[in-house]
């Protein structure tokens, strides 16, 4: 699980001594600050184009955006809690208080969006080709988002389950 990958890489490069507990807290608490400006900078990102920018949506490459952030926000509160999802009584792991549904679930909801998110990412490429390809004439290559909306999330969650 997510929860404790990222300690897991660190303790097996250097199996003779667990890491100290300021290097718990750093691999504990470090990424919140960047998970809550990721989490800020998706919620703006969403807030701007179903409210302040609507006319935008009517581009394909907008929706995807729309998409795509809307899938960076449940991921980066999976790192803002990550640490705290972590299974009670963990040894050398500072902030644990979850439980074992709890790290599965993160776990769960880490692994699917990880891969959602770069979908989406590298379906702004395939928009861009098309688009390219298509003289931007937008009504030729429409036809792709569905299948790239159903491919994001569905290849995601069979893999995560």
């Amino acid at each position: 699980a997510h929860c404790s990958l990222l300690f897991a890489i660190l303790f097996a490069t250097n199996t003779a001594m667990p890491p100290s507990i300021a290097q718990q807290r750093g691999f504990a608490y470090a990424p919140i600050p960047f998970a809550i400006l990721s989490f800020l900078s998706s919620t703006y990102v969403i807030y701007y184009l179903l409210i302040k920018e609507q006319q935008k949506l009517e581009r394909l490459y907008h929706r995807l955006i729309l998409a795509m952030n809307f899938a960076l926000l449940p991921l980066t509160f999976t790192y803002i809690w990550s640490t705290f999802a972590v299974p009670d009584g963990t040894p050398d792991y500072v902030g644990a208080v979850g439980s074992i549904a709890t790290c599965t679930a993160q776990g769960f909801i880490f692994q699917m969006l990880s891969i959602t998110v770069p979908t989406y990412y590298g379906s702004l490429s395939l928009q861009a080709y098309l688009g390219i390809k298509n003289e931007f004439q937008e009504e030729k290559y429409r036809w792709i988002e569905i299948p790239i909306h159903i491919f994001a999330w569905c290849v995601p969650a069979a893999v995560a389950s």
